[in-house]
């Protein structure tokens, strides 16, 4: 009789470490907007709405333009003249976009509104970019989420209420927004309940497969059967094809409704965030899912004759066995 060869611990760990970093990566998706970690997880929106520049029309500006240097005879001084005069009316012309970035950072605290909404598959989330929204690198600033049910961002209805009670006697009807805006991030609203059902369900799974591959190393070690193995395939499976469903569908609504509300809101200073962080984590989360599986469908395939023990028949027990 020939003992069967256990499988060693090398090869069952990486299926416990793989399916716990899945874990937190759909959780990460799940949770972002909620809970302790609410700012430090925004970059993780499913897509935000840029109003740093809205409302600039309210504001009177006036332009600029650089000297129109006349030819001359080419006299040196001349030229001297003319270069300092276009360097002049370059500082001036600096001097001008400075400002204009820093009115266009005022207007929307003069407004009472904020520079940016955001949709988490929990929670809307609002705030200012800091340290301004024309520096480069300028991050998420926080001052609010909100998990009513049900979930739904109406830019109208917020920015309608928060004019309102701003520092200006305006209302909505004088800053009018577009309703094709409206519409674009309609496709995202439609679509939230549905990506709550689906990460919910891939957290879950991906949880499960964790513990089951865990309980591989901590319990079965000794005794891997077919069941134990199977159990591991259809979870991690399952996991993979509802992870590849759902990071379709935000590929496609994050892309239609960015797509839409920059063309829509490009006339009165609205434009679309893509959620590129979150899309990132719900597509390497699929992968890792899809390589537990494939990793204990093709383990099964190699070493099954070695691992696998049919307990109930006294008589095969100990040796190697196909079933």
């Amino acid at each position: 009789m020939v003992a069967p060869r256990q499988p060693s611990v090398g090869l069952l760990l990486p299926p416990v470490l793989i399916s716990f970093v899945a874990f937190v990566l759909v959780m990460i998706a799940l949770l972002a907007g909620t809970g302790p970690q609410q700012e430090s997880l925004e970059p993780y929106h499913i897509i935000a709405v840029n109003l740093s520049n809205f409302g600039q029309d309210l504001i009177a500006s006036s332009t600029t333009s650089d000297p129109e240097p006349s030819e001359t005879s080419g006299s040196s001084w001349l030229d001297e003249l003319e270069d300092d005069a276009r360097g002049l009316g370059q500082d001036i012309t600096d001097g001008i976009n400075n400002l204009t970035n820093g009115i266009a950072d005022d207007i929307t605290e003069e407004l009472g509104i904020s520079e940016w909404y955001s949709l988490h598959i929990m929670s809307i989330c609002e705030g200012m970019f800091s340290p301004n929204a024309s520096a480069p690198g300028a991050w998420y600033n926080m001052t609010n989420c909100t998990t009513s049910s049900p979930l739904r961002l109406n830019l109208s209805e917020i920015l309608d209420h928060e004019i309102k009670a701003g520092p200006l006697d305006l209302n909505i009807n004088q800053i009018p927004l577009p309703d094709s805006v409206q519409n674009a991030v309609d496709t995202v609203n439609d679509a939230l309940r549905a990506l709550l059902v689906l990460y919910a369900l891939a957290s879950g799974l991906s949880g499960l497969t964790f513990l089951v591959s865990l309980a591989v190393i901590v319990f079965f070690r000794k005794r891997v059967h077919m069941l134990i193995v199977w159990a591991n395939i259809a979870l991690s499976g399952l996991g993979a094809l509802i992870l590849l469903i759902g990071s379709a569908v935000v590929t496609y609504v994050n892309n239609k409704a960015v797509k839409e509300i920059d063309d829509a809101g490009k006339d009165v200073g609205i434009s679309g965030i893509r959620g590129s962080k979150f899309i990132a984590i719900s597509w390497i989360s699929f992968g890792l899912m899809l390589f537990i599986s494939l990793y204990w469908t093709l383990a099964t395939l190699k070493y099954m004759q070695r691992w696998l023990i049919i307990e109930g028949n006294p008589r095969l027990r100990g040796e190697k066995i196909l079933s």
